[in-house]
């Protein structure tokens, strides 16, 4: 039963209405079957007299319309649409004494649910769906004048912004469809906080509007989906893919090279050649694109250039929605310092009070050992660190390595241990037949580099814990971050200013400087320096990000993240696209950065 705390003259002013309504021919043969959203045609008396008084016949509206809520809560759903936390729309209801909100009781105006519909008509401008917020049922039942509609109508909206309160402000979806540990991500909004945010305040459009993430990245995403969906050439025949055979570099001929002209908007002059040549102009071009795109600006044309190139609106569209979902997960109140790594563009920034305080490339796992996203806290640095081997390098790599050279671990200086009877035992990797030794074996024995010039993880490692055993840390091999792609780790990031970094972690600690740690380095004994000030680390995955001049970024999906989360979000009907059109759409603008 609901919990409904009616006023001791609710009730028989409810069963009173009631009978005066019927005695009076109001109410009409208008009770069906409700399985989706019924009308009711027949139209009130707006006043009736006898010869004792007169009224207003609306002002019965209110406990006819109280009955029909009361009803909905008790089923927990309007016809086949179930509410998504009824315990929480009964609760609200009890603090409002069983009165709507949204609705007129006097009227037909619903001036409430109109701003609410503007909103949910744009959730597709959120890379949300509409009609997961029952926009048609809302919008037919605003028509009708009937009671029992007006309470379908309340209960309905206030349902509807439930739900786009939850889906707006932190992970919404199961761990099946987003494949990623829901422990570490902004937790999405209860009912109860959602229907305080929004019916606290006079400006129902202002506090739903402040559902969204602000930071600058997410604004432009959803300016960018604006702009594409709302494009006329969106579905104009752009003439297929461009092909070529190999890699094009300025000065070579190919058939397609004008339609690539076409396709960057560059004029072709004579001067510069054949049409098909690939001229120093049109090189230009694709060089301004690759660095668009995240890419080494070289003007050659392979395989990633021309995919990029070659993607349609539509593709670019689906890049934007993925980004846009994981963006909702992350908090909105960040510390006043945090680090963030991001694995597409792979790059660090350390933040402090909302400036980037430092930007380093970094280099994340393979896609075969991809660095997982998760967030956890810095509690300090290690100087001069062993290097645990672990499991899966253990098994993927060191036993290859061995069976191959039986000295491979004594040249990397890493000692071989089996505790056995409770008790650690050196082993001597000269005296193991390895070609003999299974992956569980070798998984069983200890590996530990030691300190020093040829250590794994060079001089610097951050202290952070997490399940996945992956951690920020220096390298022996800097020569790899002159690369542009640099998804080459067994899952860890290597940092290329390690150094930098332990200074931005320890800069609260009393008497720290950088004589002090070069001291420690080179002591080379393994030292422990915790942070005075923790703070937090993200590990996210952002295939579009913002550049220095604030201009958007495609980036690759290393690891296909975005095709499996769109892939799930479009089976769970999350978001919609429209067909290509012009949308109206209020202006956005641009709030504070984040990188």
């Amino acid at each position: 039963m609901s919990s409904f705390r009616f006023t001791h003259l609710t009730k028989p002013l409810l069963l009173t209405s009631a009978c005066m309504l019927l005695g009076l021919g109001w109410i009409t043969a208008a009770s069906a079957e409700h399985e989706g959203v019924d009308t009711v045609t027949a139209q009130p008396v707006r006043e009736a007299s006898s010869g004792f008084f007169s009224f207003d016949i609306l002002t019965a509206d209110r406990p006819l319309i109280e009955a029909g809520m009361l009803s909905g809560l008790e089923q927990g759903k309007i016809g086949k649409s179930a509410f998504r936390d009824a315990a929480a729309m009964k609760q609200f209801y009890d603090a409002r004494d069983g009165n709507p909100y949204w609705v007129d009781v006097r009227g037909s105006e619903h001036e409430k649910v109109s701003d609410v519909l503007k909103t949910l008509d744009d959730a597709w401008t959120q890379a949300l769906n509409p009609e997961n917020y029952h926009v048609s049922q809302i919008r037919e039942l605003q028509k009708s004048n009937a009671p029992e509609d007006k309470a379908r109508l309340e209960l309905l909206v206030t349902d509807a912004v439930i739900r786009y309160g939850h889906d707006m402000t932190g992970m919404h979806m199961s761990v099946g469809a987003t494949q990623e540990d829901p422990q570490f991500w902004r937790k999405a909004q209860t009912a109860q906080e959602t229907l305080a945010a929004v019916t606290g305040k006079g400006d129902v459009t202002e506090a739903l509007s402040n559902l969204a993430p602000k930071d600058a990245l997410y604004t432009r995403l959803r300016q960018e989906l604006v702009a594409l969906v709302s494009d006329p050439d969106r579905a104009r025949d752009t003439g297929g893919p461009i092909r070529f055979d190999g890699v094009l570099r300025p000065g070579d001929f190919a058939r397609d090279v004008p339609k690539l002209r076409e396709r960057l908007n560059v004029i072709h002059e004579k001067v510069n050649g054949p049409d098909r040549k690939y001229d120093d102009t049109l090189a230009a071009a694709v060089m301004v694109f690759q660095r668009q795109n995240g890419m080494e600006a070289d003007g050659h044309i392979g395989p990633k250039t021309l995919a990029l190139l070659n993607r349609t609106p539509d593709e670019k569209i689906r890049q934007i929605i993925a980004n846009m979902e994981r963006l909702r997960w992350l908090e909105e109140n960040r510390p006043e310092r945090y680090v963030l790594v991001n694995i597409p563009s792979q790059t660090l920034w350390a933040v402090d009070h909302g400036n980037v305080a430092m930007e380093m490339p970094v280099i994340v796992g393979k896609p075969e050992r991809a660095t997982k996203i998760f967030v956890t806290e810095i509690t300090g640095v290690r100087f001069n660190p062993k290097w645990t081997v672990p499991p899966t390098i253990k098994q993927n790599d060191m036993l290859t390595h061995l069976q191959e050279d039986r000295t491979y671990l004594e040249q990397k200086g890493i000692e071989l241990s089996q505790t056995v009877d409770g008790h650690r035992e050196t082993l001597d990797p000269s005296q193991i037949d390895w070609s003999q030794v299974t992956k569980a074996e070798i998984n069983r024995m200890h590996m530990v580099q030691g300190a020093g010039d040829n250590n794994a993880l060079g001089k610097v490692r951050v202290l952070m814990d997490n399940p996945y055993d992956i951690y920020l840390h220096d390298t022996s091999s800097p020569e790899l971050f002159s690369k542009q792609e640099r998804t080459l780790s067994s899952g860890c990031i290597r940092m290329s200013n390690p150094e930098a970094m332990a200074r931005f972690i320890l800069a609260d600690n009393e008497n720290w400087s950088d004589k002090k740690m070069r001291s420690v380095i080179d002591s080379g004994r393994t030292t422990e320096i915790s942070a005075a000030a923790k703070m937090p680390v993200y590990i996210v995955y952002q295939t579009i990000w913002l550049d220095d001049a604030g201009r958007l970024v495609y980036g690759p999906d290393v690891y296909k993240k975005d095709k499996a989360l769109v892939g799930a979000m479009n089976t769970l009907h999350v978001y919609h696209i429209p067909e290509p059109q012009q949308p109206k759409f209020a202006s956005i603008g641009v709030e504070q950065p984040i990188h």
